[in-house]
């Protein structure tokens, strides 16, 4: 920590009384608190809570957990506490620690999980928790629930609270808690993509126009260029950029895939000037873009908006780049290059008119 003062002023006292950092380091010290995730997940105020243990988790301390699964864990104990009946809080219980949170953990294991997943988990859950309560008024229970029954529930409401609610009628089937029922499926809607005009005089403007923030220059540029979903750019680490040869290469998928220059210099650039690195949590960082909380990287809370201040609509912006991308080389290629689902590929390869037997080799020229 280049300023200890920093670190003092965390666990310092305020107004008189002790901050709660200091609290909680005392409450471990004398043994009142256990030394577990499972003691930290109940332990107040959260928030200091939360930091104390990802700094623990950076130091050995504690066994390492991704920070979205600790957060969803937390928030999970808290709303069942809430659910009054005793059949719904055994079921949401049930659901969540024998298919949620299993799948969460597999999650993780394929990378940082991100702050979506975990909100879209807890819309899960509290919408699970809509549907018990909703049948319950109407006298009927989920084991004798009929097709009539939820046809008339589906009709009643949103397409997205029946998209959430799917997997959970999907594993109550399968573990005889209900009669499989039929749900049709949801279809979203899909934002256009800007025209690929727009799409390259953006990326001239982030290349040559440095007025921005170099992370958000950067984090623009790989969003335009090989159409990387921002969770995505954000778990890149310094490890993942390849200067070994006479390129340099950076690895979204398999094989690394060649920067182009003046892209290269400007990821190198950022590599050596990150920021959030002069902290005690971060120094060790790997992240490219690292976040302030301890082992975290930046969020896409944070990222998004300075993208959007660049004059880069995200989404719009990166449909634009993998439609051109899979009408230049074949979607299977694509789809291994660049980290991608092969059905993803083949579906964007569909959306942009492409067929499978005729593809441009061009490459894009900045």
């Amino acid at each position: 920590m280049n300023n200890p003062l920093t670190g003092l002023a965390w666990i310092s006292s305020r107004h008189g009384r002790s901050a709660p950092a200091a609290d909680l380091l005392r409450g471990l010290g004398c043994g009142d608190i256990e030394l577990s995730h499972d003691a930290f997940h109940r332990l107040q105020p959260w928030r200091a809570a939360a930091h104390l243990r990802e700094l623990l988790m950076q130091c050995g301390v504690l066994p390492l957990i991704d920070k979205q699964i600790l957060l969803f864990e937390r928030w999970l104990l808290e709303h069942l506490d809430t659910i009054t009946d005793a059949e719904q809080r055994r079921l949401l219980r049930q659901y969540t620690t024998w298919h949620l949170l299993p799948w969460l953990r597999r999650r993780a294991e394929r990378g940082p999980v991100s702050r979506h997943t975990r909100s879209e988990l807890g819309q899960q859950v509290l919408r699970v928790g809509d549907f018990l309560a909703g049948i319950q008024e109407q006298g009927l229970t989920l084991a004798r629930l009929r097709q009539d029954d939820l046809d008339h529930w589906i009709v009643t409401h949103q397409p997205r609270q029946r998209q959430l609610l799917k997997p959970f009628l999907t594993w109550a089937a399968n573990a005889g808690h209900m009669p499989r029922l039929h749900v049709a499926p949801h279809r979203s809607g899909q934002r256009s993509p800007i025209t690929q005009h727009r799409r390259i005089g953006r990326l001239r403007k982030l290349i040559t126009d440095d007025t921005g923030e170099l992370r958000a220059r950067v984090a623009a540029i790989l969003l335009l260029l090989y159409a990387q979903p921002l969770g995505r750019i954000l778990r890149l680490t310094i490890d993942d950029i390849d200067t070994t040869g006479s390129d340099v290469l950076l690895r979204l998928g398999d094989p690394p895939t060649p920067v182009p220059e003046p892209v290269a210099e400007l990821l190198l650039a950022l590599r050596d000037q990150r920021t959030n690195m002069r902290t005690a949590t971060n120094r060790d960082a790997r992240w490219l873009f690292p976040g302030r909380r301890a082992g975290q990287p930046l969020t896409t809370r944070t990222i998004a908006p300075l993208i959007r201040d660049l004059g880069v609509p995200t989404v719009p912006g990166r449909l634009a780049a993998l439609h051109q991308l899979v009408l230049q080389s074949p979607a299977p290629v694509v789809a291994q290059a660049l980290g991608f689902h092969h059905t993803t590929t083949q579906r964007h390869h569909a959306a942009a008119g492409g067929t499978w037997n005729r593809y441009s080799p061009s490459r894009n020229t900045l």
